[in-house]
């Protein structure tokens, strides 16, 4: 009798160690750095965002979990997969002491609130996530904290879809949450095969998908409440202000600025004058947006902007022109369209030079609908203020132009007249576009215009409008982009940084402010074409070096595969990512309309789809449910009758976990009782995976009925002492 109660007490022991033994996680080689490399590959989604201390801060405890793992399994890392056993379990290894840990803590948190000016409230939350990410590492001792450790790289991965949005890089992403989620399935049922965990979560997210797409087409879509970080530092393309080669330095980037589709035809690339900026305050140096265009604020929401007039001063003349544009984020507020542009969403605005704007920071791809008349007369009435500072000079930087303007003013009394003969000088002088001009002193359109002789488009737009006022003719420069290039694949127009142009404005009597171009007259095919063979030739020089795709771009195959690329990545970004809130309320209003129309017919067919899948669904289920409800009932009667033996599963322990407890403390039991426990967990699994017929799950349940027979016998007899 003694013995019979120290083995009971011996044996209460061994279970309640193995208990505590499995609130340490265990792993093998392979899963440890598995959950190396896919934190390595979150982080990767987000390296352009984070600040250089934090960057350095993850490549350092990266390298040392790397190496403590290579360390742990006695390995060089190429060959560790390689030739070290799996099966193999160890703890996740303590790398560093808990007071460090701490220390790492406090001193992160307090670096990334002291550099939160400069991050921004977005980055910073960003630079905290992650910063809990790399720590989180360093501590998983817990089912618990594995959770939170895959949790954490999910949302590190989605957050970077707010940076970027492309369909490429959100394949890239999902493809990432997948394997992060796998890891999950792989830890806690390694018997299964990795292609039917695979099968398994795929169906798992396909049966995802009609939700996600209910979610976002009807959900409401709500603003950013964040404010976008590092304005300043982030911006892209033109600026607010334009020295003289600014604008040939973009001419270079083959960076993507926006995308047009038009309802109807597109016009002639002659036509495609695209207006982001007007500048009429002219130094002598730089030029820059006048003192009736500043108001007080950056980002152009001021009143000063706008006056209730504004339609008034425009006299409408031929049909409109409609469009959408697709902007890239520029962090910047000017939007891009043509003379004259209009656009009813309430998030758009209009200076009083006519140019579009945005209502704040363009952070994301921004998407808007505009309406142009090309042949609107602009201003023909100009105030006398307005006249002034478009009539504005400095003499000091540029006597010999201001001399020369005053004597064409003598000589030609027309304005039209004036015109012409200094876009004649343009054409008929020796007159050069390039993208490399000579460097100037101080920026002197003297030295341009009189010696060197050689430009780009802001030489020639800044020249001509110092000429027309220096003659008395209102004038200033418009920056913006001309042309395009047409996709037949997608029947979009895309416009690249090296698109970028500027052109003058000059203002005549009942004509109002009429375009004028001198890059038209120094090489028309910029104008006419786009690159003229000239710059052609220059750009490639200029990007020509040893890993330089230009033979590659000349190839027809890489066009047309370049074409498809883009075109599938516009129709992403047209109707996925540019899906805005009114977007989304014009199509609620048109589909409830549309149902109100058709009524009956409608809801007969939803409801009749609806029966033939519930029908569907219920028969399909209930093939598998009558076996896998025998399954769940002999497991739950095994761990019953064990129970009753003094052999308790505990809560935290998994079916595998328990069958090794079992295997320790009466190995006389684990044969039987490890094809219960195996049978279960495969066929828990395949209940969803759905791999196994029903001619398969019947043997395995003949099986299992088996063992849990010569289970309970087995049991039965070691009551009178037999084993």
């Amino acid at each position: 009798m003694t013995t019979k109660i120290k083995s009971r007490v011996n044996n209460k022991n061994k279970i309640n160690n193995s208990k505590n033994q499995h609130l340490n996680l265990k792993f093998n080689s392979k899963m440890y750095f598995y959950l190396l490399v896919f934190q390595l590959l979150n982080l990767l989604t987000l390296i352009m965002q984070f600040h250089p201390v934090y960057l350095l801060f993850a490549i350092f405890t990266l390298a040392l979990q790397f190496f403590v793992h290579i360390k742990n399994v006695g390995k060089i890392f190429p060959l560790a997969l390689a030739h070290h056993s799996v099966d193999r379990l160890y703890l996740a290894p303590k790398i560093l002491p808990s007071w460090l840990m701490l220390l790492f803590a406090i001193s992160g948190c307090i670096a990334i609130a002291l550099a939160g000016r400069e991050l921004g409230l977005l980055l910073s939350m960003v630079h905290l996530l992650c910063f809990a990410y790399s720590l989180k590492m360093f501590e998983i001792s817990s089912r618990k904290d594995l959770y939170q450790l895959v949790v954490l790289g999910i949302f590190v991965a989605t957050s970077s879809l707010i940076f970027m949005q492309s369909i490429y890089f959100s394949l890239a992403v999902i493809i990432l949450v997948f394997g992060n989620f796998l890891i999950l399935i792989n830890f806690f049922a390694p018997i299964i095969a990795i292609a039917t965990q695979t099968k398994l979560l795929a169906k798992l997210c396909f049966y995802s998908v009609p939700l996600a797409v209910i979610l976002f087409v009807g959900f409401p879509k709500l603003s950013p409440f964040w404010q976008v970080p590092n304005v300043e530092s982030a911006k892209v393309g033109l600026s607010d202000s334009v020295k003289i080669g600014d604008i040939a330095q973009l001419a270079l980037s083959n960076e993507l600025a926006f995308r047009v589709s038009f309802q109807n035809s597109t016009p002639e690339h002659a036509q495609l004058y695209w207006r982001a900026m007007v500048l009429d305050d002219f130094d002598g140096v730089t030029w820059r947006q006048g003192l009736l265009e500043k108001g007080q604020s950056n980002n152009y929401t001021s009143a000063a902007l706008e006056h209730a007039d504004r339609s008034t001063n425009v006299e409408l003349r031929g049909n409109g022109l409609a469009y959408q544009v697709i902007a890239e984020a520029s962090f910047q507020s000017w939007l891009f369209a043509l003379d004259f542009a209009t656009s009813e969403q309430g998030n758009i605005g209009q200076r009083n030079d006519f140019a579009l704007y945005y209502r704040g920071i363009i952070s994301q791809t921004l998407s808007y609908q505009v309406t142009s008349f090309p042949n609107a007369i602009l201003s023909a009435k100009i105030s006398p203020d307005e006249r002034a500072l478009n009539l504005l000079l400095t003499t000091d930087n540029n006597p010999r132009l201001l001399s020369k303007g005053r004597q064409l003013r003598k000589l030609y009394r027309d304005d039209s007249e004036l015109i012409n003969h200094v876009l004649a000088d343009f054409n008929q002088e020796n007159y050069y576009y390039t993208l490399q001009p000579p460097h100037l002193n101080n920026n002197s359109l003297d030295q341009f215009y009189f010696d060197t002789r050689a430009g780009f488009c802001e030489h020639y737009a800044s020249t001509f409008t110092y000429l027309m006022r220096a003659a008395g003719i209102p004038a200033r420069m418009v920056v913006g982009y001309l042309g395009g290039e047409f996709n037949p694949n997608g029947n979009y127009l895309s416009v690249y940084q090296r698109n970028a142009h500027a052109w003058s404005e000059v203002w005549l009597p009942d004509k109002g402010w009429h375009r004028i171009d001198p890059t038209a007259a120094v090489d028309p095919e910029r104008v006419e074409t786009g690159f003229s063979t000239n710059l052609i030739s220059q750009y490639d020089d200029l990007t020509a070096g040893l890993f330089s795709l230009q033979p590659l771009r000349a190839m027809w195959w890489y066009k047309q595969l370049k074409m498809q690329i883009d075109a599938i990545d516009y129709q992403w970004t047209r109707w996925v990512i540019g899906y805005s809130g009114q977007q989304q309320s014009r199509f609620i209003a048109q589909l409830l309309a549309s149902l109100k129309q058709r009524g009956d017919v409608f809801y007969f067919l939803l409801m009749l789809a609806g029966l033939i899948l519930l029908v569907y669904g219920y028969k399909t289920a209930q093939a598998k449910v009558k076996i896998d409800n025998k399954i769940n009932a002999i497991y739950l009667n095994t761990l019953a009758l064990m129970a009753r033996h003094n052999l308790v599963k505990a809560r935290s322990m998994t079916a595998q976990q328990f069958t090794e407890v079992i295997a320790t403390t009466r190995p006389e039991l684990s044969a039987h009782f490890f094809i219960i426990s195996n049978c279960f967990e495969q066929l828990a699994y395949q209940k969803f995976a759905d791999d196994m017929s029903k001619q398969e799950r019947n043997s395995q349940l003949r099986k299992l009925q088996h063992s849990y027979r010569r289970l309970r016998w087995q049991l039965w007899l070691a009551k009178f002492g037999i084993r």
